[in-house]
């Protein structure tokens, strides 16, 4: 009975420490890494490889939303420089649109320590043919970080742009830039 005992608390002291090693790697991994960037949609991204421009508006904020001040300013940042690392310029014909509303956000707080944090922003974002003003998608952009040292606004814009550059790739407009950095 007694090595029974032992054994199960071994054990559960096995489990523990593979939790506290699992928690150190993640937030390892996302001090080196950032925020993740993913793709929601509803729709099928065409193929984009005829446009030679990407314009984005100013990022809006919906009511409600309790995202930072400079927030929109970021993400519009992030999201210009993964256009441009798609070789599309600032100005160039046939031109895309990008439009975005932060929808939603979350910062990481006390209560995620216990299964760790969880820091969101949610980007309801459209590609529209400039010339035409037609829809051509519509996605929500998604910036997510499960570390502490990745969860602040600045690494979850950058999320954000790693999903529009997901977005982008997925019809067909790839990193043009060679020796640019952009992760994934």
């Amino acid at each position: 009975m007694r090595t029974a005992i032992t054994f199960m608390t071994a054990m559960a002291l096995g489990f523990m420490g593979a939790g506290c090693m699992g928690r150190i790697f993640s937030e390892g991994m996302g001090a080196a890494t950032g925020a993740s960037g993913r793709v929601v949609g509803n729709s099928t991204v065409p193929d984009l490889t005829k446009y030679k421009s990407l314009h984005v508006e100013p990022i809006t904020v919906a009511a409600g939303s309790q995202a930072p001040a400079d927030m929109p300013d970021m993400a519009q940042a992030d999201f210009e420089a993964a256009a441009r690392f798609r070789g599309l310029t600032a100005d160039g014909e046939p031109r895309l649109k990008f439009t975005g509303e932060i929808i939603h956000y979350e910062s990481s707080s006390m209560v995620d320590t216990a299964i760790g944090p969880l820091a969101e922003v949610i980007v309801r974002a459209k590609l529209i043919d400039a010339g035409s003003g037609r829809v051509i998608a519509e996605a929500n952009l998604v910036g997510r970080s499960k570390a502490s040292d990745s969860s602040g606004a600045k690494h979850l814009s950058g999320g954000l742009g790693k999903a529009l550059g997901k977005w982008l790739d997925s019809g067909g407009l790839k990193k043009q830039k060679a020796g640019d950095k952009e992760e994934e």
